[in-house]
C-alpha cells in the first residue's frame, strides 16, 4: 500500500490525465492485488471521513447551542470571531466530504468499463465445430488476439452475421483499439431488421472508453437516441444518462 498510496490518492484527487486515469481503471480490472489496495484505501478514507464528519457535526451543534443560550452582551468580538472561524472550518469539512462522495459516484467512463468487464459471451454450440464459438472460448480465456482472428474471419465470410460484428467490436475494446471498435459498432447499428441491435449503445461504450475530446458528448447523444428510439439496451442507457 505505501508504494501505491500516492498514485491512488492522485487518482481520487483528479490529478491524473485522461490516459493515466484509464490506465489506473484498467489496472483495477486486471490486477487483483492492486484492486484490493484501492478498495482498502476507499474503505479507510470513508471511515476517516465519517468519523471526522461526525466529530465536526457534534462541535457545530455544541457551538450553536452555546451561541443561542449565551446573553448577547456577554459575547466579546474576539470570541464571536473565533466561533465563526470554527463554523467556517466545520463547513469546509462538510464541503470536502460532499466533494469526496461526488468523486466516488460512478462516472460514465467507469460505467463503460464495468459494462465491458461484466459481459459474458454465451457459447451455444460445440466450440470445436464453430469458429464463432472458438472465438468466444478465446475471449473468455482473455486471449483477445486469438479471439479477434476468429471473429474477423467469421465477419468476412458472413457479412450478415451481427454477432461477429458485435464480438469483433468488443474484442477491439479489450485490446484498447477503440477506433476499430467504433467502426464495428457503426456497421452493426446500420444493419436493418435485427430483433436485437445494440450497435448505438455499444458505440457509446467505445466512445466513453476512448474518452477523447468530444467523445463523452457524442456518447451522451447516442444514449439519448437509444432511449428516444426505444433501441436495445434502453433501460441501461436511461440509467447511464443520470450520471452525465
Amino acid at each position: 500500500m505505501p508504494d501505491n498510496l500516492e498514485y491512488i490518492e492522485s487518482y481520487f484527487q483528479q490529478a491524473l490525465n485522461a490516459g493515466e486515469k484509464q490506465a489506473f481503471e484498467e489496472r483495477c480490472e486486471t490486477d487483483e492485488a492492486f484492486a484490493k489496495e484501492v478498495a482498502f484505501y476507499i474503505i479507510t478514507r470513508e471511515t476517516l471521513r465519517e468519523e471526522l464528519l461526525a466529530k465536526k457535526q457534534q462541535e457545530w451543534k455544541k457551538l450553536k447551542a452555546e451561541e443561542e443560550s449565551a446573553p448577547v452582551f456577554s459575547i466579546s468580538k474576539k470570541s464571536t470571531l473565533s466561533k465563526w472561524i470554527m463554523y467556517a472550518a466545520a463547513a469546509c469539512v462538510l464541503l470536502v466530504a460532499s466533494m469526496f462522495l461526488f468523486e466516488m459516484q460512478s462516472s460514465p467512463q467507469r460505467l463503460a468499463s464495468q459494462y465491458i468487464n461484466n459481459i459474458d459471451l454465451s457459447q451455444t454450440m460445440d466450440a470445436s465445430h464453430d469458429s464463432l464459438q472458438l472465438g468466444i472460448a478465446a475471449y473468455k480465456n482473455k486471449d483477445y488476439a486469438k479471439a479477434l482472428g476468429y471473429f474477423e474471419g467469421v465477419a468476412k465470410q458472413d457479412t450478415a452475421n451481427s454477432d461477429a460484428k458485435k464480438y469483433t467490436g468488443l474484442t477491439y475494446i479489450q485490446l484498447n483499439n477503440y477506433d476499430k471498435a467504433i467502426e464495428q459498432f457503426d456497421a452493426l447499428a446500420n444493419m436493418k431488421g435485427l430483433y436485437y441491435n445494440p450497435g448505438d449503445f455499444l458505440k457509446a461504450v467505445a466512445l466513453l472508453k476512448r474518452n477523447k475530446s468530444g467523445d463523452e458528448a457524442t456518447a451522451k447523444t447516442l444514449l439519448q437516441k437509444v432511449v428516444s428510439e426505444n433501441e436495445s439496451e434502453k433501460e441501461t442507457a436511461e440509467e447511464w444518462l443520470k450520471k452525465f
